[in-house]
């Protein structure tokens, strides 16, 4: 890939689409290997529509940076054109895949003739909008900027995983001091700052230090988020401190908290509190016994830092990197131990000036920049400094500019991956097992020259991502591998927001306190986030594919769906007990991913 070649920073929505396009070319492998069932002309059909999807794809890889204005003025009919193509394909091989021995009906035969000669008009119009776009263009070009792995994965994902921190030693020995002083009273000691400031890093600086082991008996760290449920919360604290899982109610776990606590000098990190609400709904479960305890709570609102702190301790102000701070840590982040070359300082100087002294952004650019497989030529950083440059009013906004323009600037085959991520709940550790296993259901995955194995593919496509510092590292297993991933929340807002916008994914919350709760509008994907107490979701339109839900899994335990779309392909309830298995489910032919967490009764 040619980072060089700087898109716009608004660059053409073509993530759905192209996801579309990637599901209808999986379809049509698959038909193409049910030769017993498929007339010979609809094969000969089948076989010229695969290769001009195969050929939009490549070019929609290779070229949708180079055509994006023309794609922006064409990019809505390609994408319904993509989306109505998907829709076609997915009956025909919905038909195709339930004829039997006996054979098929003239009724049914007909179906299958309007379906494919629908969806070959819809490719149609997109190969030949490509075609236009195409002239000029030699196979030989397009080879030279297609998208490949980075050839050494496993140095990329170790150098982003290696923390880099600069400037944070003045904040780190005032924490520090806080922690070990030396007085016998509960000490509660808020650090509050905008997103992206590095909050998270200097409370993890300082639980990482070697001392701290020795100086406190018990030691746990816990994230609240936006959202969170208590109960949750509780029983993973109570498995922090005690290494046991318990099913209590509420006020149980909290008193199993206090009694573990009780006596004992403990120091508990709440990261990401978000409402003094929050800290009501836990302080209770921290004993003030005397024992010299403390605890560390990071969060972006100063009423609420000033809500929890102990009556006679000040709030932890974090501010940003100054500017000689800001290059440090963006030189050690691009060249680690190296020097920058001279011919660099000047532009990386501006670039580092640019990210406003945010830690977030300047690594995030560095990720940037990193990609371009050449972080020595000076037309990389001179396009980044030119895409990055202050232009808007506020700190918040310019953090936000880069990280969307990060985002612009992924090639095409990574942004549906990274899209999906915002499908999983904030500050979530997110399995890397499931995310693929999702990934290949959805059919944003594609075999290709380095791998044929889709699962590879997968591994390689998210160690890249981490490679760029839009996904962290949270866990790897024994042979270096990744376990679990996170993502900031900042970049897991840019996430919800792109997908809305470009029709990836949508979320979908409780409205209604019981009864029914009706999703009518054509969504491909559904992230449906269950707040309050219901007891029916009636999903309406045919265009579904996919259905994600997550629920309080305390209350929920018996919830009903009616999905009227019979092309779902992924169905996630992994936190839901279900009575039994609904019938409809019987009824998806294309289902790839199902995941439930119990079934009583299975009437399948």
């Amino acid at each position: 890939m040619n980072l060089y070649r700087a898109p716009p920073f608004l660059s053409p929505p073509m993530a759905a689409a192209y996801a579309s396009l990637l599901s209808v070319a999986r379809s049509l492998r698959e038909i193409l290997k049910l030769e017993k069932y498929i007339d010979p002309l609809h094969r000969e059909k089948n076989v010229s529509l695969k290769e001009k999807v195969d050929f939009i794809v490549a070019f929609l890889e290779d070229f949708s940076d180079k055509y994006h204005e023309r794609l922006g003025r064409e990019g809505n009919g390609i994408i319904k054109a993509a989306y109505e193509a998907q829709d076609f394909m997915d009956s025909y091989h919905c038909s195709v895949s339930t004829i039997d021995d006996d054979g098929i009906s003239e009724e049914s035969d007909l179906n299958l003739d309007r379906d494919l000669t629908m969806a070959s008009e819809r490719i149609g119009f997109i190969w030949e909008e490509t075609m236009k776009m195409n002239n000029g263009d030699t196979e030989k070009d397009r080879r030279s900027v297609s998208y490949s792995f980075p050839v050494d994965r496993s140095s990329t994902v170790q150098a982003t995983a290696r923390k880099v921190v600069v400037g944070f030693d003045d904040d780190l020995l005032a924490i520090k001091e806080r922690l070990y002083e030396d007085s016998a009273k509960l000490q509660i000691i808020p650090v509050v700052g905008m997103g992206g400031i590095g909050k998270t890093t200097l409370a993890r600086k300082a639980y990482d230090d070697s001392i701290l082991s020795q100086y406190f008996d018990k030691c746990a760290w816990i994230t609240v988020s936006q959202e969170y449920q208590r109960r949750e919360v509780l029983s993973r604290l109570l498995k922090s401190l005690e290494n046991e899982q318990s099913n209590e109610n509420e006020a149980e776990l909290a008193k199993l908290v206090y009694q573990s606590l009780f006596g004992r000098r403990y120091l508990i990190v709440i990261d990401d509190i978000w409402s003094t609400k929050a800290w009501d709904d836990f302080k209770m479960a921290f004993p003030d016994d005397g024992s010299g305890s403390r605890i560390l709570l990071t969060t972006r609102l100063l009423d609420v830092a000033s809500h929890a702190r102990s009556s006679d301790a000040p709030v932890h102000q974090m501010n940003g990197l100054n500017n000689d701070q800001s290059w440090k840590l963006l030189q050690e982040s691009v060249f680690e131990q190296q020097s920058c070359p001279l011919e660099l300082v000047e532009v990386g100087k501006k670039i580092a000036e640019n990210c406003k002294g945010l830690p977030l952004t300047i690594v995030v650019v560095a990720g940037l920049i990193l990609s371009s497989g050449n972080v020595m030529r000076e037309e990389v950083w001179e396009n980044v400094s030119e895409n990055i440059s202050s232009k808007e009013p506020t700190i918040a906004l310019q953090c936000s500019k880069i990280l969307c323009f990060s985002y612009d600037w992924l090639p095409l085959p990574l942004k549906p991956c990274f899209l999906y991520i915002a499908a999983f709940p904030e500050d979530s550790e997110i399995d890397v097992s499931k995310l693929i296993k999702l990934w290949v259901a959805e059919g944003f995955l594609k075999p290709n020259h380095q791998s044929k194995c889709l699962e590879d593919v997968g591994e390689r496509y998210l160690e890249d991502l981490v490679s760029r510092n839009l996904l962290l590292v949270s866990k790897k297993g024994p042979d270096g591998k990744l376990e679990t991933v996170g993502i900031h929340d900042m970049l897991r807002e840019i996430c919800i927001t792109k997908a809305e916008e470009e029709g990836l994914l949508y979320h979908v919350s409780s409205k209604t306190n019981s009864g029914t709760e009706f999703v009518e509008n054509p969504y491909r994907r559904l992230r449906i986030h269950c707040t309050k107490d219901f007891h029916e979701w009636k999903i309406l339109d045919s265009s579904v594919r996919s259905v994600l839900l997550f629920f309080e899994f305390e209350k929920y335990k018996r919830p009903r769906i009616d999905l009227r779309s019979r092309h779902v392909g992924v169905l996630d309830a992994s936190q839901v007990t279900w009575p039994k298995l609904p019938h409809v489910i019987s009824t998806f032919v294309n289902l790839r991913y199902l995941r439930i967490r119990k079934v009583l009764q299975s009437t399948i």
